[in-house]
């Protein structure tokens, strides 16, 4: 009787074990994103604070000259779009904003890990993945008065080229909102 117990619990625990085994699920398109960022100053901006955009581009890039285009004019319009909707107003003149908005995108082909952790002091260290073009998009504030930077933040990712363009605002719209949760987050007068 004894040896009929076991051999009927060691069955049963084999069915279990074989039950409980779960398939990872595939990774979310946004999901893939390591974010960082660092504050620099203890200078913060209430709601109402003008800021402008200050793009940067990288000197050598793989892409096209349009596609930097459209990928820098989607990231204008989503950090735009963003800081507005948190209280912010933007100004496309310099002179009158508080605050200036820089910001670059590339790929690692075109800057690597160690580039930018030189330059820019901040980096997220997202991993290599075979067959996926890394990308990274870094932002800061910079205050207008002292010409320093208050805040930096990093996003690595995978690029996506088969997402299509309604796919492709609501990625960029999602990467900008998570860094930028990072700044609200320090900025103590928002």
């Amino acid at each position: 009787m004894n040896k009929l117990f076991k051999l009927c619990l060691a069955i049963v625990s084999v069915s279990l074990i074989g039950c409980v085994q779960v398939e990872p699920e595939a990774p979310s398109k946004q999901s893939n994103l390591a974010i960082s960022s660092v504050r620099d100053l203890p200078v913060s901006y209430p709601q109402g604070s003008v800021f402008s955009l200050d793009p940067k581009y990288v000197e050598e890039t793989s892409l096209k000259a349009e596609q930097t285009q459209n990928i820098y004019k989607q990231y204008s319009d989503a950090i735009i779009q963003e800081l507005e909707k948190n209280g912010f107003r933007y100004n496309s003149t310099t002179k009158a904003a508080a605050f200036h908005v820089g910001f670059g995108i590339a790929l690692a082909s075109d800057l690597s890990d160690e580039t930018i952790n030189e330059k820019f002091g901040v980096t997220p260290g997202l991993p290599a993945s075979e067959g996926l073009d890394k990308g990274s998009f870094l932002i800061y504030i910079e205050d207008t008065q002292m010409m320093k930077k208050v805040w930096r933040g990093a996003v690595q990712g995978f690029a996506h080229k088969e997402l299509d363009a309604s796919e492709r605002k609501t990625r960029t719209e999602h990467i900008v909102h998570m860094v930028m949760k990072q700044f609200y987050a320090t900025n103590k007068n928002n």
